[in-house]
Order: structure tokens, then C-alpha cells, then sequence
């Protein structure tokens, strides 16, 4: 897996589609670290486009390339469309150290929920559809503040009505900052 790439296993595009945006912040919940991540990915056809032959018959849209690019380019997000994110540690416990080869599973079971709008991530890929089993793992880069990032994970194609958790996908972050927690004033309320 390539850094700075996003895979879709068995998709049209088997090199994966390069990050365009990453973003990872932190804050305070409870006197818990919660994180957020957004990610969005370059047009699926960015780098290379895909002639689609009209006389195959795909056996599914996940198959299609023109369903692909009727779609553009995936977005997946803890707080773009609400506010979600997922717990990291206690307050007192973060720190660079404490988050190397630190690998958390987020919405592990998506049967346990009751309503998929409680995912601490939502997706757009071909359509609004949905992701869950995370596995998100954090390596410090030697003498840096900075965290190679890599995150794998389960999609269904909730937009076409396909509920089953069927498709991977992958993600390497190459390099992204150690977000600082937002300080607070005295009466509590965190300062912008």
C-alpha cells in the first residue's frame, strides 16, 4: 500500500486513488481525547480514466467504472455531515508516546446499532452509503511530532439498499501533525 492513497478492493482501480484532503483534530469530551479524521479522495479517474464498454454486463455497480464517475470522488468523514469522531484515551494519557503504535477499532459490530446515523463515520463513495469496522493505527515518525496513519475498514452500498458490509477499503497518511486539544477558559467553555 502506497502512502497518501486510498483503496477500494476490487474496484476499477486496483492502484487506489491518491488523498486530496486529510484532516485529524482532537477534543475534549468528558475529560476524554476524541478524534476526528476527514478524508476526501481525487476524482476516481484523476489519474487514469477507464474506456466503459457498454456491452458488459457488470455484476455489480462496485464493478462499473461509469458508476464510479457518475460519483466523482469519495468522502469519508467523522464530522462533515455530523458530529461524530471516536475516543481515543483519558485526557491525562495523550501524548505522542502514548499514541505510537496505537490501533483502535471503531463501530467494530455495525449490528449493534440501531440506526447507522450513530457510525462515528458516514461515507459518500457511490452515493451516501456506509462504513464501519475501522481499524485506525498511529506510528510516530522517529524524533517527530508527526504520525504515519493507517486505516482500513468495511463498506455497504446503503445508498442502492445493500446492507451488508462486503466491500474493503484501505488508507495510508504518510505524515499528519499531532492535533493539540482546543484549551478551555475557567467557566469551561472552549475557546476557538
Amino acid at each position: 500500500m502506497e502512502a497518501d492513497r486510498i483503496y477500494f478492493k476490487d474496484n476499477p482501480w486496483p492502484e487506489g486513488h491518491p488523498i486530496k484532503e486529510f484532516e485529524w483534530s482532537a477534543k475534549e469530551v468528558d475529560g476524554d481525547v476524541w478524534f476526528d479524521l476527514h478524508l476526501k479522495s481525487a476524482d476516481y479517474y484523476s489519474e487514469r480514466d477507464i474506456e466503459d464498454d457498454e456491452d458488459v454486463d457488470y455484476p455489480s455497480s462496485w464493478d462499473a467504472p461509469n458508476v464510479w464517475g457518475n460519483y466523482h470522488a469519495c468522502t469519508l468523514s467523522s464530522n462533515k455531515w455530523h458530529n461524530g469522531g471516536f475516543r481515543v484515551c483519558a485526557k491525562a494519557d495523550y501524548s505522542p508516546e502514548f499514541l505510537d503504535g496505537l490501533e483502535l477499532l471503531v463501530d467494530p459490530d455495525p449490528d449493534a446499532h440501531e440506526d447507522w446515523d450513530d457510525f462515528a463515520f458516514h461515507i459518500y463513495l457511490l452515493g451516501h452509503d456506509a462504513a464501519a469496522r475501522h481499524r485506525i493505527r498511529f506510528d510516530r515518525i522517529d524524533g517527530t511530532d508527526r504520525f504515519r496513519i493507517t486505516w482500513l475498514g468495511a463498506i455497504a452500498l446503503a445508498y442502492v439498499g445493500d446492507h451488508e458490509f462486503k466491500h474493503e477499503f484501505s488508507a495510508q497518511v504518510s505524515s499528519a501533525p499531532l492535533p493539540s486539544l482546543p484549551e478551555t477558559n475557567p467557566v469551561g467553555a472552549t475557546t476557538p
